[in-house]
């Protein structure tokens, strides 16, 4: 029998998956009925690449941008004079400046139907190359963690990606990467209206956003059950993984294949030690990262 999870080093953590799993499925005091197999799955450092940026801060900015060379006076404001200045710092911390990143999202993407805002994914995912790997950012998925997510399918669970980034961004190429179907995409999302046929962003944000407290409530209002098995790699999914049976983090300490950083996810280190979350680590545990992408690309100057 072919091995399920043959990008998978033999180990642990793959030891404590498929344990799980065969605990789950099959009959003794651990089954859980199919119906109740939720598993839920962050995006960003989980399922694909999110360093040395986020693949939606690229779109996002390539957007600002855009609209600076179209009405070069925004260059003096926030946030687009720091994607103009390249002011790293600014734009790392972004999230100390949510006045300003809203008034910019709402900018760019306020104001125009849901068909639009995915004309514009659509056409920054078959553009678009990952600053450092080369390679289109649909090809930037951990095929570890794809090959889990179809083992799980296989088992009869109903995965759901659990994103804090933008719910309808995921959407355009959650099926094609994970094989995971857009109503099953979970996410932030802006709040929208629905006028003259059609649904129309607006600069408002949904609340709870996506992330650390809010996952659990996402997850219970689009599935009514808490996950059995989840997944992330950050702070932002502690409570994620807190309310599953399973918790799953991805360790990134491959400097070499890919990035190696604790940067917000060393409260998630420390909880997993305690509550006995199954830690995979890039280096140990995946015997391959990327499929089809060469290893030792990523420079010294992408470890952070």
């Amino acid at each position: 029998m072919a091995d399920p999870l043959g990008t998978w080093r033999e180990g642990a953590a793959k030891g404590a998956i498929l344990s799980f799993v065969r605990s789950v499925t099959e009959p003794g005091p651990g089954f859980v009925p199919p119906a109740q197999r939720i598993a839920t799955f962050d995006n960003d450092g989980t399922l694909w690449c999110e360093k040395p940026l986020y693949v939606q801060a690229d779109f996002i900015f390539r957007k600002w941008k855009a609209m600076v060379a179209a009405d070069p006076s925004l260059a003096a404001e926030q946030p687009y004079k720091a994607v103009v200045d390249g002011d790293r710092a600014w734009l790392a911390g972004m999230l100390d400046h949510v006045p300003e990143l809203l008034k910019g999202l709402g900018a760019a993407f306020g104001g125009i139907t849901t068909e639009a805002f995915e004309t514009q994914v659509k056409g920054f995912f078959t553009d678009a190359r990952h600053p450092t790997l080369g390679t289109p950012y649909t090809q930037v998925g951990y095929r570890p963690m794809l090959e889990l997510v179809a083992f799980l399918e296989t088992n009869e669970f109903k995965v759901f990606i659990c994103t804090g980034g933008g719910r309808d961004f995921v959407r355009v190429v959650g099926e094609e990467m994970y094989g995971v179907p857009r109503e099953r995409v979970i996410g932030s999302g802006p709040m929208l209206e629905f006028r003259d046929g059609a649904l129309y962003r607006t600069a408002g944000v949904e609340q709870p956003i996506d992330d650390g407290p809010g996952k659990p409530v996402h997850i219970w209002t689009r599935t009514g059950r808490p996950p059995l098995f989840a997944g992330g790699n950050s702070d932002g999914d502690i409570e994620m993984l807190a309310s599953a049976r399973f918790g799953l983090l991805v360790h990134h300490d491959d400097a070499e294949r890919e990035f190696a950083y604790d940067v917000l996810a060393e409260r998630a280190l420390a909880e997993a030690a305690q509550r006995g979350w199954t830690v995979a680590s890039m280096k140990d545990d995946f015997a391959t990262v990327f499929e089809g992408v060469a290893p030792s690309i990523v420079g010294a100057d992408a470890r952070t």
